[in-house]
């Protein structure tokens, strides 16, 4: 080995070691909403609409057991089975719910009407239908807990913190309840079916008049009908896809891989959408893996780390404060980068209120590659340029006015 490849296996060797102790001391941190806080977690089933009283209105709440907080926020896990199969009590709902009650949130399964699986597969009108009775059943939900809080605040929900998502047809189900906000996003023939069927985009599942406000969003295997739907102002989304998915593909293509099923598009074109609209995201997407990793539940990685990484990118997005003696978290878990991983020229960093002084970012050599300050003395967050940087991973350092230094991971990839 020459004396250059020693010097740069030694800078990448320290380079990982640095990683690993930064790693463990934000382990070791202990913090309400990124760390199970919670050994253990109490189950309740209950029906969540005033007007229909039957298992497509059930939905299991997980709540820490033990917790003491009185303003909790609330994230909804929506199951997958194509709007015609699944239920709240698969093992993935089971485990994501768990992660999220021992983590402080109050945690819920919810099922939704299916559709007749012959059906759907046939007729493109029962397929929209589906999707639109799913959106009027996760919002009848979501009241439900406006309702409680305005009554007996049995679950004591904050319900200004508001997070959905799912897995598979639970994904499309959350994409589509949190960014179809008005009528006039729909082309005729979607209104005409939503107006024969749940009549409005608030429902026909109950509970009208109470609160139901999403905070933000999250997706695992999950698409669009249209990529439209995602317009300036929406909530912010994280999504996990794997590229190799044949169920729902990553870029666009009939669901379920039927060409007599509604094509639609995934991670890959929902992307550049949200770039031009200007709405926040994070992604892990994966080069395989297919449509079942999330269905893996515990005993899959790529699930266990998405859990992780969907903690992280609603931590700045909650405004209680850890409360019990629990330490507040270093700025590691305000940072945010987006998009990441990155095909586009330029990324933005930004770490909630905390200002930014300048960015750095460095190959996995250790060697510095790039830096750009800040603009102006205040800012929170800041553009970054890496139009040049091949397909790699990178480590970026942030440096705060206040003198800390932070640092995360980003993946250049595909350019």
């Amino acid at each position: 080995m020459n004396v250059n490849a020693m010097i740069v296996n030694r800078h990448f060797k320290l380079w990982i070691l640095v990683f690993c102790m930064i790693s463990n001391a934000l382990g070791a941190q202990n913090t309400r909403y990124i760390d199970p806080i919670f050994s253990d977690v109490k189950v309740s089933t209950v029906n969540y609409s005033d007007v229909f009283n039957d298992g497509y209105h059930k939905m299991d709440i997980y709540q820490p057991d033990g917790d003491t907080a009185k303003a909790r926020p609330l994230l909804l896990y929506i199951h997958g089975g194509a709007f015609y199969a699944g239920d709240k009590a698969t093992q993935d709902c089971i485990d994501f719910c768990t992660h999220f009650a021992k983590k402080g949130y109050v945690a819920v399964s919810v099922n939704y009407r299916l559709a007749n699986a012959l059906l759907f597969l046939l007729n493109n009108d029962v397929q929209l239908e589906s999707v639109l009775k799913s959106i009027a059943d996760v919002k009848s939900a979501i009241r439900f807990f406006g309702k409680d809080a305005k009554s007996t605040n049995t679950y004591k929900i904050d319900t200004n913190l508001v997070f959905i998502g799912g897995y598979s047809a639970g994904a499309v189900s959350a994409l589509h309840t949190a960014w179809v906000d008005a009528v006039s996003e729909l082309d005729s023939e979607v209104a005409g079916i939503l107006k024969n069927s749940i009549k409005t985009l608030d429902g026909d599942a109950g509970n009208v008049g109470y609160a139901c406000n999403i905070k933000a969003v999250y997706s695992l295997a999950g698409a669009l009908y249209k990529t439209s739907y995602a317009s300036q102002g929406d909530q912010p989304v994280w999504m996990g896809h794997a590229v190799d998915d044949g169920t729902v593909n990553y870029n666009c293509a009939p669901a379920l891989n039927n060409p007599m099923v509604l094509t639609l598009c995934g991670t890959g074109k929902i992307t550049p959408r949200l770039d031009t609209v200007g709405v926040e995201y994070d992604t892990m997407v994966l080069q395989t893996g297919g449509h079942g990793w999330p269905g893996l539940a515990n005993t899959g990685k790529d699930f266990v780390n998405a859990v992780a990484e969907i903690a992280d990118f609603f931590y700045p997005m909650l405004t209680a404060k850890p409360a019990n003696g629990i330490k507040t978290p270093s700025k590691r878990n305000q940072l945010r980068i987006y998009p990441n991983p990155s095909a586009v020229g330029a990324i933005t960093v930004s770490a909630s209120t905390a200002t930014i002084s300048s960015v750095s970012v460095y190959d996995m050599s250790g060697r510095l590659i790039l830096v750009k300050t800040a603009d102006t003395p205040n800012q929170t967050s800041v553009l970054v340029s890496v139009d040049n940087l091949p397909s790699s991973l990178y480590r970026v350092v942030v440096a705060f006015s206040a003198g800390e230094t932070i640092s995360d991971n980003l993946l250049i990839q595909n350019k």
